[in-house]
């Protein structure tokens, strides 16, 4: 599988250390780049749903009332 991608002009400074990173280490681009994918989505990927809210708060019943009819008896 192939996936290409594109950097801005603005973000140039990326595609240097990459080129930088990739003589340094004598390692390719694109397994420099599948690395740091790779643990980018291992680190993140409870953030990722496509439905993700945020943080969850776990409600016990009477929580959304409680307060509400303090003083009443």
């Amino acid at each position: 599988m192939q996936l290409n991608i594109y950097i801005p002009k603005g973000r140039a400074d990326i595609l240097r250390a990459l080129d930088r990173a990739s003589r340094e280490t004598g390692r390719q681009k694109s397994d420099l780049v599948l690395e740091a994918l790779e643990r980018y989505l291992a680190e993140n990927s409870r953030e990722l749903g496509r439905y993700h809210m945020g943080e969850t708060i776990r409600w016990r019943r009477g929580d959304p009332h409680e307060g509400r009819l303090k003083g009443v008896k």
